[in-house]
């Protein structure tokens, strides 16, 4: 009897795995044509603009749902890094109050057997994906003023 119940309670805390699943390394791309900047102070703006970063952001559990069917660990993906050949590019037009940066990131994800084009629009677009990444100026004092939003791809 003692023997039953130790496996009955052992086999009742089972955490659920992905040991099971076929897990794949997909390309996803992220693309912004146009997010215009603006700076809080005008002697930022002018030290960014003599070494200019754009920085990419993505995290999937930001967006209304998080993807846990097509993301391997949705919640453990954090992404913040500089957008940089040869994987992604950016554009930069300087204007007088502020930038105006266009960029198309590579991502390398880890994704799900249930993960194909339409799980992936679905979630891009119904699920919020499209809030899921975003650019940003490094540590300056910066926000986005204009954008035409970011959109995601398989790449």
């Amino acid at each position: 009897m003692a023997l039953n119940l130790r496996m009955l309670l052992s086999s009742a805390f089972i955490v659920p795995s992905f040991k099971d699943k076929v897990l794949t390394m997909t390309k996803l791309i992220w693309h912004i044509d146009r997010a215009k900047f603006q700076f809080e102070d005008e002697a930022d703006y002018e030290s960014w603009k003599a070494d200019p970063q754009v920085f990419f952001e993505f995290s999937p559990s930001s967006a209304d749902d998080a993807g846990e069917n097509i993301f391997v660990d949705p919640f453990e993906i954090e992404i913040y890094e500089q957008v940089t050949e040869p994987n992604s590019k950016v554009a930069i037009i300087f204007e007088g109050d502020g930038p105006v940066v266009s960029a198309w990131v590579a991502v390398d994800i880890e994704t799900t057997e249930e993960f194909d084009q339409e799980s992936f629009d679905e979630w891009s677009s119904d699920g919020g994906g499209w809030y899921a990444g975003s650019i940003s100026l490094g540590d300056f004092d910066a926000h986005v003023t204009e954008d035409d939003g970011g959109d995601w791809r398989i790449g």
